[in-house]
C-alpha cells in the first residue's frame, strides 16, 4: 500500500518514533492500529491521537471514566480533551520519549471501550448540546 491509498490515513505511511527498548512486535502493532482505525500519528511522530464521538455527554464521560480506571492500573495517562459528546485522546510516552507499547495497548483498549460504550461515526456524533 502506498500513501495514496484511500484506505490509509495520511499519517499511516510515516514511521513513528518509538521509545527505546520496546517489544519487537510494537512497529507492526502500531502500523496496524494506524491503518485499521481512526488513530493518526502526530506531526512529531512520537504520539498517536484519535477523536471519539458519543450520542451524549453522559456516554462520553462514562468512556472517560473507564479509560481513567485503566490508566490508573497501567500507570500511564493520556493527554485528552472533552467537549460535550466528543473526546480527543493523545497517547505518548514522555520518559523515554517516543511511542511505547503502553501507548499502543491503551489505544487498543480505548477502541474496545468506545465500541462497547456506543461510540458513533459520521453526522450522528456531530450534535452538540
Amino acid at each position: 500500500m502506498t500513501s495514496a491509498d484511500p484506505t490509509l490515513s495520511p499519517s499511516a505511511s510515516i514511521t513513528p518514533i518509538f521509545s527505546p527498548s520496546q517489544p519487537a512486535d510494537l512497529p507492526a502493532r502500531a502500523t496496524s492500529l494506524l491503518r485499521t482505525s481512526s488513530w493518526t500519528l502526530t506531526p512529531s511522530r512520537i504520539a498517536i491521537t484519535r477523536v471519539y464521538r458519543f450520542k451524549t455527554f453522559k456516554a462520553a464521560w462514562a468512556f472517560m471514566n473507564k479509560v481513567a480506571d485503566e490508566c490508573k492500573r497501567q500507570r500511564h495517562h493520556p493527554s485528552w480533551h472533552n467537549l460535550y459528546n466528543e473526546v480527543t485522546i493523545e497517547w505518548t510516552t514522555h520518559r523515554p520519549e517516543g511511542l511505547s507499547i503502553k501507548d499502543v495497548e491503551m489505544a487498543e483498549f480505548c477502541d474496545r471501550v468506545a465500541e462497547e460504550g456506543g461510540a458513533v461515526e459520521g453526522e450522528e456524533g456531530k450534535k452538540c448540546c
